[in-house]
C-alpha cells in the first residue's frame, strides 16, 4: 500500500514537472511568435506615405491572441515606436505626437523589459520636446517641466539597471566542433567555455543598450534646458529629486547641460562677430 502511494504521489510529481515545462516552452514559443508578427508590421513603416492608423490597427488586433500583460505591452511599444521610430514633421500638430505618446504610456501600464521601458520613457520625453520646442517662451517652460520628468524617469531606470557610462566592447563566441560522444570530458570542456562565452557576450550586448538609453534620456535633458529661458536651478532640482541615490551622475548632467549652453553662446558670438 506505500509503495502505491509513493509512486502516485512520483507520478504526480512528475507529470506536474512535465506540465510546467511544456507550458513554459509553450509560452517562449508564443512570445517568439508574437516579435515576428510586431516585427512584420513594423518593417512595413517607411516614414512618410504610411498608412499608421493601418499599421496601429494591425498590431492591436494580435490582442485578440496575445492578451497577457507583457505581450500587451510588447504591442504597446511597437505601436509607439511605429509612430516615433521616423521621426516627425516640422509641424507641432503632427498627428502621430499624441500617438506615441499615448501608447509609450501605456505600454509602460505594463510589464517591460528594462531596456524598453527606458525606451519607452524616451519616446513620450521625445514627443512632448518635438511637439512644444518652438512654442512661445511662457508655453515652453511649462512643458519643458512636464517633459523632464520621463527624461528623468528613464534615466534613473537606466542607471538602477547599472547602465554604463561607456559603451562596452563585445567579447567573441568562439564556434567548436567536436565530433566525440557528448559525455567525453573534452566536449563538456568546450560545452562550458562557450555557455561561459555567450553568457559574457549577452551580458555585453545589454549594458551597451542601457548604455544607449542612458545616452539618449541624458541628451533629452540636455536639449530641453539648454534652450533659453536657461534654468539649472530647476533642473537641479527635478534632478536631485528624481535621481538622489545618483549625486554623481546629477553633477554630470548639469556640467553637460552647461557645457552645451557654452556651446550656444560661442557660436552666437561668432554669429555675431560675422554680421558686423
Amino acid at each position: 500500500m506505500h509503495r502505491y502511494i509513493k509512486f502516485v504521489l512520483l507520478t504526480s510529481v512528475f507529470a506536474y514537472l512535465v506540465c510546467i515545462s511544456s507550458s513554459e516552452s509553450s509560452s517562449m514559443e508564443s512570445q517568439e511568435l508574437l516579435k515576428q508578427q510586431l516585427a512584420r508590421i513594423r518593417a512595413k513603416n517607411i516614414g512618410k506615405g504610411t498608412n499608421w492608423e493601418k499599421l496601429e490597427t494591425e498590431c492591436l488586433a494580435l490582442i485578440k491572441d496575445y492578451n497577457s500583460p507583457p505581450d500587451k505591452g510588447r504591442i504597446y511599444a511597437t505601436i509607439a515606436r511605429i509612430y516615433a521610430e521616423k521621426g516627425y514633421s516640422s509641424s507641432s500638430e503632427d498627428v502621430r505626437i499624441p500617438k506615441a505618446i499615448k501608447y509609450s504610456k501605456k505600454a509602460l501600464q505594463h510589464p517591460l523589459e528594462a531596456t524598453t521601458a527606458c525606451e519607452m520613457y524616451g519616446r513620450w520625453a521625445g514627443a512632448l520636446i518635438v511637439k512644444y520646442f518652438k512654442s512661445a517662451e511662457s508655453e515652453f517652460v511649462k512643458r519643458r517641466r512636464e517633459a523632464i520628468i520621463p527624461c528623468l524617469t528613464g534615466l534613473k531606470l537606466a542607471l538602477d539597471n547599472k547602465a554604463p557610462k561607456e559603451r562596452q566592447k563585445v567579447p567573441p563566441v568562439d564556434m567548436f566542433v567536436f565530433t566525440g560522444p557528448k559525455t567525453h570530458p573534452t566536449y563538456q570542456k568546450l560545452l562550458k567555455k562557450n555557455k561561459e562565452q555567450l553568457a559574457k557576450h549577452s551580458k555585453a550586448m545589454l549594458l551597451n543598450e542601457l548604455y544607449f538609453q542612458r545616452w539618449a534620456l541624458t541628451r533629452r535633458c540636455v536639449t530641453l534646458y539648454s534652450r533659453k529661458p536657461y534654468n539649472m536651478d530647476e533642473l537641479k532640482s527635478y534632478a536631485d529629486k528624481a535621481l538622489k541615490n545618483y549625486k554623481e551622475d546629477v553633477n554630470d548632467l548639469i556640467a553637460e547641460v552647461r557645457a552645451e549652453i557654452a556651446k550656444k553662446e560661442i557660436n552666437e558670438e561668432i554669429q555675431m562677430i560675422e554680421k558686423i
